[in-house]
């Protein structure tokens, strides 16, 4: 892992890329233009990373999207269960809602690490919070400390040699 930056710094990077990449994506429209601020604003320290590493916080935000995406119908309807249950105010409850589903979804099938299905889970809950939300940048938090919140997936992430291995384990179920 680098040195230079913490994890929480990191994840605090890929976290905002993916929001940026999610904002920037059609068919948001009217979206991507309260996004832009955000984009322009960290464009250069998210794609930039740090130039003593191969840490590429965009990059691992796109494939933290891409994996998720890939599960898009087995979870599709749990967390559509869940942001039909979810409104605005009860947002603070994402954490409990990601370990929620990720223990189920993951003692329900075989293989799928409990870590590995966290992350999944986070991130597709953060989709589609994003998009219920119409993009509301101070989503940016929970996704961050949910994941710097949890000691499992930490270490987990750290075991794979941080973010910036990440995609070994995430690409070989």
């Amino acid at each position: 892992m680098n040195n230079s930056m913490t994890f929480e710094e990191q994840t605090e990077q890929i976290v905002e890329a993916l929001f940026t990449t999610l904002c920037l994506r059609e068919p948001w429209g009217q979206v991507a233009d309260r996004c832009l601020e955000l984009h322009s604003g960290n464009e250069v320290r998210a794609q930039a990373g740090d130039s003593a590493s191969n840490f590429d916080p965009v990059g691992i935000a796109k494939l933290l999207q891409s994996t998720g995406d890939q599960y898009n119908a087995e979870i599709e309807g749990q967390v559509q269960a869940v942001i039909v249950e979810e409104t605005r105010k009860e947002i603070k409850k994402f954490r409990e809602a990601v370990e929620s589903l990720s223990r189920n979804w993951s003692s329900q099938t075989p293989g799928l690490e409990p870590e590995r299905a966290f992350l999944i889970v986070a991130v597709k809950l953060f989709v589609k919070f994003i998009n219920k939300t119409d993009g509301d940048n101070g989503l940016i938090n929970i996704l961050t400390e949910t994941i710097n919140g949890n000691p499992e997936v930490r270490g987990y992430i750290e075991r794979q040699g941080g973010w910036s291995h990440l995609d070994r384990s995430l690409n070989n179920p």
